[in-house]
């Protein structure tokens, strides 16, 4: 008991650090010139399963081995017996930024050219096709202004992001179910347990918005990737079917009993307990497929056991709609997703070492947090196929973190979060993998010592070069040459106040950086915006800086999609809130800053502000999500509506309620 206590102040410590930071005294030096130990952690293949037979007696073996009273639930191991405390890919860059020059509409802001990333936006530079509040609306913007052209009420559909081509769109999301097994009156502890689903839904757009298809698959959503027509989405999921006998009442003997009647259900179990199920319906909610996601042996595992969830890779092929082409899986978790044309990679950051402390053990204690990262071949659109899988130290702040180049991985990596306490002291590192042709990512160069005591709050991949920001009290930008792979250098340091939680490209060696401006003491103070002139890889600057009214803070910090650089006018559209405490200020604002990049100013050019925006009658629904520009119109996106602005002038030229 006292155990799941520890986990769930935990995850409350994890949530507390998002929002804040430390303020204690020390600067996070970096110790770049010490020796580097480029020793290599062992790298996890994969073992792909030859039949349903060893497929069963692998997870039947390890089920029985690890099922207790109440069945595989443990929250310490990740819910189903492998790494703890999996974290969703919050998803957030890689080679070379997206160039708008050439074209006459904004995309999504994505990662990497030609990766397209799910989004609660979507335009084809005639339409604009957003989620609101549970609605799919489609606009019409082909006018001088805009007019909504269709609606589609999802009810209790659980989507949350979009994927258009031409006049489908892919919406999908997760849905939990929470369900309490029917346990004695007596039973110290009645596990509660979540039974998450992947929903897909195929929605023709061509007129009225209508509802073609769906899919709901087993399994939590975790990212997706769309290359030309082919979308990939990864999923993990646990066991399901199996139910599991309880203690009937207190004490060693009920439990016992119980376990052993567990180990009997997973014997009887079958590859659908394992492999996540599927169910086909057509418009009207009737089943027309079902059944397992894939065969055995299009399952693995890796050498190293890794848990008993399934991660899966799903195939579409949306420009023939909602159908699946392929899918295999892994039995492992899967925390972030990042993806090159021809590449796609899973992370899955294991906790190993923090379990270790929480218990008070010390036989076999991990030195550090690891990072499994899974390599998968997606140059085939029909077919998705296993490649390798490697092992960084330290854990992954988000998609950014890997980047390929080259044929090699890069991976910016940080030992232990701040959550584990000062008695832990943190360092973070980038480390260059290399796909061995033997199933393995294999180390080929590293460097370590950025940011002593400090956290990765952002990192930017460009070409041969690294952008590495992390914080604590100060931000050191760091610039990590990587241009020898087998043996990266940090070559250049600025330490300012306050930090960048994204980077953005602005031009030829300019970075935008948005993030917080903060005290000396590391205290934070409100939205900050600065230009980074990295040209000089040695000696990076900051040319302008811009600080928001206190209280301030950006989606961009956690959300890259919010972001919008229009390369052609050197506008970059941020969207900010911010609001006071104090009775004298009705400074309340939530909308857009428009900032105008130019012969390396910066300058706030203009704000912008949907009905209820800004004033005392605030309304949270009036908060700007999304920025577009579509020809000579930039339009402004929230849950009141669409604004539409003169591109040139900026000045507001309508809004179209919702």
């Amino acid at each position: 008991m006292n155990r799941k206590l520890k986990a769930i102040g935990l995850v409350a410590a994890m949530a507390m650090t998002v929002a804040s930071c430390s303020p204690e005294s020390s600067t996070g030096a970096t110790e770049t010139s010490r020796p580097v130990d480029t020793t290599p952690l062992a790298a996890p293949s994969l073992v792909a399963f030859d039949a349903c037979d060893s497929f069963l007696d692998y997870v039947k073996t390890n089920a029985i081995e690890r099922v207790g009273p109440y069945g595989l639930g443990d929250p310490f191991h990740g819910g189903w017996g492998g790494r703890m405390f999996a974290e969703d890919g919050a998803e957030q860059a890689a080679s070379e930024p997206s160039s708008n020059g050439s074209q006459s509409f904004s995309e999504t802001n994505v990662q990497v050219e030609g990766v397209d990333e799910p989004d609660i936006v979507k335009t084809d530079g005639e339409r604009i096709v957003l989620l609101s509040e549970g609605v799919l609306i489609v606009a019409d913007v082909t006018d001088d202004e805009p007019r909504v052209t269709g609606r589609l009420h999802l009810g209790s559909r659980s989507v949350q992001s979009l994927f258009l081509s031409e006049d489908r769109v892919l919406l999908f999301g997760s849905l939990w179910t929470a369900y309490h097994p029917l346990v004695s009156p007596d039973a110290a502890f009645a596990p509660q347990y979540q039974s998450p689903s992947m929903e897909l839904v195929e929605v023709d757009i061509s007129g009225e918005p209508e509802i073609v298809r769906s899919i709901t698959i087993d399994g939590q959503f975790i990212s997706g990737r769309m290359v030309g027509d082919t979308v990939r989405l990864v999923s993990t999921s646990g066991p399901v079917g199996l139910e599991w006998s309880f203690p009937e009442g207190t004490g060693l003997r009920a439990e016992q009993q119980a376990i052993e009647e567990n180990k009997e259900i997973i014997r009887r179990s079958t590859p659908d307990n394992w492999i996540p199920y599927y169910i086909v319906s057509d418009a009207n909610g009737r089943t027309t497929d079902q059944g397992t996601l894939f065969e055995c042996t299009r399952a693995s595992h890796p050498e190293e056991f890794a848990g008993l969830n399934m991660l899966s890779v799903v195939t579409i092929d949306l420009g023939q709609g909602l159908e699946v082409i392929d899918s295999t899986g892994v039995l492992a978790n899967g925390d972030t997703v990042y993806s090159s044309p021809g590449s796609l990679y899973v992370a899955t950051q294991n906790w190993d070492a923090w379990q270790w402390r929480l218990e008070g053990l010390a036989e076999n204690e991990p030195e550090t947090v690891t990072t499994d990262i899974h390599k998968f071949d997606i140059s085939d659109p029909t077919l998705t196929t296993y490649l390798a899988t490697g092992t960084v130290e330290g854990y992954l702040l988000n998609q950014f973190a890997m980047d390929e180049h080259d044929g090699h991985l890069r991976v910016a990596s940080t030992t232990s979060p701040s959550w584990w306490g000062s008695e832990f002291e943190s360092e973070s590192m980038v480390t260059v993998l290399e796909d061995d042709g033997a199933s393995n990512l294999a180390e080929i160069g590293r460097v370590d010592g950025l940011g002593k005591t400090e956290q990765i709050y952002s990192v930017r991949f460009m070409g041969d070069m690294a952008y590495v920001v992390t914080f604590r009290q100060i931000d050191p930008l760091y610039t990590v040459d990587l241009s020898d792979p087998t043996s990266p250098q940090v070559v250049g340091e600025l330490k300012i106040l306050g930090y960048s939680a994204y980077l953005h490209p602005v031009g030829d060696g300019l970075l935008l950086g948005i993030g917080q401006d903060a005290t000396d003491t590391g205290q934070v103070r409100g939205t900050q915006v600065s230009l980074f002139d990295v040209n000089d890889p040695a000696n990076p600057t900051r040319l302008d800086q811009i600080t928001l009214s206190e209280g301030s803070n950006s989606q961009v910090e956690y959300d890259h999609h919010a972001f919008l650089y229009w390369e052609p006018t050197g506008l970059a559209m941020v969207p900010v809130q911010q609001w006071f405490w104090d009775e004298d200020k009705d400074d309340v604002f939530f909308g857009a800053v428009g900032f105008s990049v130019s012969d390396g100013d910066l300058a706030e050019v203009r704000r912008f502000a949907h009905p209820g925006g800004e004033s005392q009658e605030w309304d949270w629904r009036a908060q700007i999500t999304r920025s577009i520009v579509i020809g000579d119109r930039l339009y402004t996106i929230s849950n009141k509506g669409i604004m539409t602005s003169d591109l040139v002038t900026l000045d507001e030229i309508s809004f179209l309620g919702f």
